[in-house]
Formats: structure tokens, C-alpha cells, sequence
């Protein structure tokens, strides 16, 4: 009795990898542009951030379209749905916070006690403390900018001076003197009036994170 050899089994089928490799590739890219964008920034050099989110979304739709000829594309899509969420809350805050990206990283604490010293108060990421209780104001307005990107900024306003505040976050919170407000693009618009003919207007931002403006 003879057996007659079985057909030799054909090759596997090979395992769909376009989908991880692609997103792969395109993440490991847009992280690259960031930070070539983010150094051009920290050197003087402006760059259009509000382009940077849609700009992406874009390549990460134009590489879903082109996957799906090829087979699945999970991981792109779970790109595509995080940048679309962050895409969003931008939109949301309606872009109008001007925040300083490449301001520095750290913590760093303020204390100018003249009109003279003082300058717009920017910082990227960190903390970001802005002591005025020991500024001379003088007769008239005088005004005060504070801005962080990311982190926190506390912001301590002299006594016996009107005070004028404006403070904002693109999604955080926002205290000042007592209220608060938090979300997404929150915002207090808040007066003091105690110092007669002297004014300090405030203009305290952060893009994420938290504002306080404590008297």
C-alpha cells in the first residue's frame, strides 16, 4: 500500500501591517514637524500654529484614503479621531488666546516694583507667578499682559488700586477674586475699584491650564 504525498501547503497569507506601519510612519512624522516648528518658535522665528492641527488632520485623512485600497486602517483612524477631538477644543476656544508656545519651560516668579520694570510676562509650559503687590502705580492706566501656554499663572495685584482684570483659559480654570468659571474656554471679566485715578488693567491668559488673580 503506497500513500501518495500530500501538495505542499501554499504560503501564508502575509499579516496586514499597512495599517500600524502607516500610522506609525505618519505619527513619528507629525511629531518631527512639531518639533522643528517648536524650535523655530523658541528661536525667534513665527510660526502659524493655527495651521499645524489641520494640517495634520488633513494627512492623517489623505492616509486613511489611501490605506483603504490596501485593507484596514485602525490606527490611522484612531489618530485621525484624537486629532479631530483636539482640532475641536481648539476651535472651541474660538483661537483668540495668542498663548506663548515658545516662551520657555519651568517655573519662574515676577516681582517688578516700578512701571519701568515692567514686560509682557510670557512662558510656554510651567508655572508662572507675577507678584504686583509691591508696584508703585502711578496717576492714569497702566497695563499688565501675562500669558502661559501650558500650566498655571497666578497673578497677585497691589492694594488700593483699581483694578481692572480680564482673564481667560482656552480649557481649564479661571479664578478671580473669588469667582470661578472652567471648561472650555472659560472666562471672567472682573473689576476693583478702590485707588481713585490709579488704574491696572490685566490681561492673563493661558491656553491650558489655570489663571488665578488674587488681591
Amino acid at each position: 500500500m503506497t500513500t501518495e504525498p500530500l501538495p505542499p501547503a501554499g504560503p501564508a497569507p502575509p499579516a496586514d501591517r499597512h495599517g500600524p506601519a502607516s500610522a506609525t510612519v505618519l505619527v513619528g512624522a507629525l511629531l518631527v514637524l512639531v518639533g522643528i516648528g517648536w524650535l523655530l518658535d523658541a528661536s525667534g522665528v513665527e510660526v502659524p500654529w493655527r495651521a499645524v492641527l489641520p494640517a495634520a488632520l488633513i494627512a492623517v485623512g489623505l492616509a486613511c484614503v489611501a490605506g483603504a485600497f490596501r485593507g484596514r486602517q485602525h490606527a490611522l483612524m484612531v489618530v485621525g479621531v484624537a486629532l479631530t477631538v483636539v482640532l475641536s477644543l481648539a476651535a472651541a476656544a474660538d483661537w483668540d488666546l495668542d498663548v506663548p508656545w515658545g516662551g520657555g519651560v519651568g517655573d519662574r516668579t515676577e516681582r517688578p516694583t516700578t512701571p519701568a520694570d515692567l514686560t509682557g510676562y510670557e512662558l510656554g509650559v510651567g508655572n508662572l507667578v507675577v507678584d504686583l503687590r509691591q508696584l508703585q502705580v502711578p496717576p492714569g492706566t497702566t497695563a499688565v499682559e501675562a500669558r502661559v501656554g501650558i500650566g498655571e499663572l497666578v497673578v497677585e495685584v497691589p492694594q488700593g488700586v483699581s483694578v481692572q482684570v480680564v482673564a481667560s483659559s482656552g480649557l481649564g480654570q479661571v479664578q478671580v477674586f473669588g469667582d470661578e468659571d472652567g471648561g472650555i474656554a472659560s472666562r471672567i471679566d472682573a473689576s476693583s475699584e478702590q485707588g481713585g485715578d490709579r488704574r491696572l488693567e490685566l490681561d492673563a491668559r493661558v491656553g491650558l491650564g489655570e489663571v488665578r488673580v488674587e488681591q
